[in-house]
């Protein structure tokens, strides 16, 4: 064992489908190199033969079943209380594809020592640095650039054109460098997040209704709203065991990212869930939001005919609808 730091941390994870061989490596990683304590795995009717896990790692492990798969929000509300109900300190919320490298807890947790010794341990959280989902991060894009502005729309906002424009070019392409130790983040992933017990006391349990995807950006974002921070730690690096359907460096823009790559259900919660959020939590200007939500429809609409993918767009702009209204919770045509 590696791990120099002496906190009881508890890990969560929620799996899925036929995943035992990611969350093996997930575990044997957290326990042998970086001294996590316990680990709740919650299987979202997983296909897998989760007694393995129980068998190798004994009451280190708690596997919590649940007869169906729920979605994401309500396997980490049901993971979260879980770990509550345990003796740890920390609680670290990982997908059952993350592997942490060697040392990525202990960089964690310095961090979030001196996150803590400034604003209490029930406001600092940190989160580990994965290349693949912080890609501007790590290619060299400038920190101001790299997170989404206020009223943004998926992301999107017209005042940041010109630089998306100049990054194109040979002059303005990013370049990887020496990346900062912190990021601030204004939400996060649950992919390597780690704070206090306290933090999740605070914050209570994910949004159940969101279902599937942006419900990890809501829960986090609580922390952050009520004047907390979240502090990316690039030097504590977690391994994608697995690749996400979305992530944008493997298409040439946003736009048919969404229009060409993943399942429809996803599709379906992950724009649904995001336009939620962007009108009711993210937007603190009416007209610039209105503004940034024009253009980005309009280049949607643009590319879905571009790339004839009409079923698609018709799709996303329901999604849309139903998530600007607020209507949240399980769909019936778009079963996980």
């Amino acid at each position: 064992m590696t791990s120099t730091h002496d906190k009881r941390i508890t890990l969560v994870t929620v799996t899925y489908g036929d995943r035992l061989h990611y969350c093996d490596e997930l575990l044997r990683r957290a326990f042998g190199n970086e001294g996590v304590g316990h680990a709740v795995v919650v299987s979202n009717n997983s296909a897998s033969d989760l007694g393995q896990l129980e068998s190798r790692w004994g009451r280190r492990v708690t596997v919590v079943r649940l007869a169906a798969n729920t979605g994401s929000a309500n396997g980490y509300a049901v993971g979260i209380a879980a770990a509550l109900s345990v003796a740890g300190d920390y609680i670290w919320l990982m997908d059952d594809d993350n592997a942490p490298s060697a040392g990525a807890l202990d960089a964690l947790c310095r961090q979030l020592d001196k996150q803590t010794h400034e604003l209490g341990r029930h406001r600092a959280a940190v989160l580990g640095f994965r290349p693949d989902h912080q890609a501007d991060i790590a290619m060299g894009v400038p920190v101001s650039r790299a997170t989404p502005p206020r009223s943004s729309y998926f992301g999107f906002h017209v005042a940041h054109i010109p630089y998306k424009l100049w990054r194109r070019t040979p002059w303005g392409r990013p370049r990887p460098g020496t990346m900062p130790e912190t990021v601030a983040l204004p939400f996060a992933p649950y992919g390597g997040f780690l704070a206090h017990r306290d933090v999740y006391l605070d914050l209570g349990l994910p949004k159940r209704q969101l279902v599937l995807y942006a419900d990890d950006i809501e829960y986090t974002w609580r922390l952050t709203a009520r004047g907390g921070r979240i502090a990316l730690v690039t030097g504590a690096r977690l391994e994608d065991l697995e690749g996400s359907w979305n992530v944008k460096t493997n298409w040439r823009n946003h736009f048919e990212c969404m229009l060409l790559s993943g399942s429809d259900f996803r599709a379906y919660y992950s724009s649904r869930n995001q336009a939620w959020f962007d009108k009711h939590y993210w937007s603190t200007s009416a007209l610039v939001y209105r503004l940034n939500r024009l253009v980005f429809l309009r280049l949607l609409r643009f590319y879905g005919k571009r790339r004839d993918a009409g079923a698609r767009l018709r799709l996303l702009e329901r999604a849309i609808a139903d998530g600007e209204a607020a209507r949240l919770g399980f769909h019936a045509d778009y079963s996980l």
